[in-house]
């Protein structure tokens, strides 16, 4: 028998495993040219779930209509102001999410780009089509847009410095490009005594509201947003049975995947926002 001294025994048995990593590596990367990629480990805990915030606009006027009469209205922002906080969106490479992206991104798993954002603009005024579109044109975004159906204009309005003016179907089918349509109810934006109408409204009429909505020129029957925020278990079933898949309210937070799809909350934009507390909502 051939006794080999310790030492060596040693070096075999290390050449042995120095070989089974030469080959568990080469092995990786076979894999990696015949499937494009490699099992990584999963992300440690605590890695930052993705987040969308949702911006919720009203009125954005140019500076003749906005001093000095509609200065106090927080709902009202200068077009100074509105321009302001696209720009920067624009340089910081957000990207504005349409409502397809939305519904992909809460029910069926869809990825989303790098800094997701969504704009929304209530009620449907004219002023949206005439300063707001533009600037939203010129940066390349796009934003939804909540209709109160029962205040579109007949014919093209004239811009006023108050009381504020609706869009009409001409000024909706034309900012198509810019704007989606979804329903912010017919005629059922209205409070008694105090109370959003639709945290009461019996689920026959709030239906009836709802279809008549949906008969208006919207380009998208899928989503809702609820008048001053209001909403109950009645409003949500009736939204339900009639397909909408997603309702925003006036709660503030961001969507995460696993959001309350009725509850979707938004950070209603205000006058009094500085461009610091804008970009501290963004980024919190």
């Amino acid at each position: 028998m051939i006794r080999l001294p310790c030492t060596e025994v040693f070096k075999k048995a290390g050449g042995v495993v120095i070989n089974l990593v030469k080959l568990c590596i080469f092995a990786l990367i076979i894999a990696a040219v015949l499937f494009g990629k490699v099992l990584l480990p999963e992300p440690a805990a605590g890695t930052p779930a993705v987040r969308i915030p949702v911006l919720a606009y009203h009125s954005v006027m140019s500076r003749e209509f906005y001093y000095p009469i509609n200065v106090p209205n927080p709902w009202i922002l200068s077009e100074e102001v509105f321009y302001g906080q696209m720009r920067f969106l624009y340089e910081n490479d957000f990207t504005t999410l349409t409502v397809q992206q939305l519904k992909d991104f809460l029910f069926y798993g869809g990825e989303l780009p790098l800094n997701p954002v969504i704009l929304t603009f209530d009620d449907g005024y004219l002023d949206n089509y005439l300063f707001a579109a533009p600037i939203l044109r010129q940066f390349g975004f796009t934003a939804m847009m909540f209709l109160i159906t029962s205040a579109i204009s007949e014919e093209t309005p004239q811009m006023v410095v108050y009381p504020t003016q609706f869009m009409s179907e001409a000024e909706i089918i034309t900012s198509m490009d810019v704007f989606e349509h979804g329903s912010h109810s017919h005629d059922m934006h209205r409070r008694i005594d105090g109370r959003p109408v639709l945290t009461f409204e019996s689920a026959e009429n709030i239906r009836a509201d709802l279809l008549q909505s949906f008969e208006g020129p919207l380009t998208f029957r899928t989503g809702f947003a609820y008048p001053f925020g209001g909403y109950g278990p009645t409003v949500i079933n009736v939204l339900k049975e009639e397909g909408v898949r997603f309702a925003f309210s006036t709660h503030e937070g961001f969507i995460y995947r696993d959001s309350n799809p009725f509850v979707l909350p938004r950070f209603s934009v205000t006058s009094d926002w500085t461009m610091d507390y804008f970009i501290q909502i963004l980024y919190r």
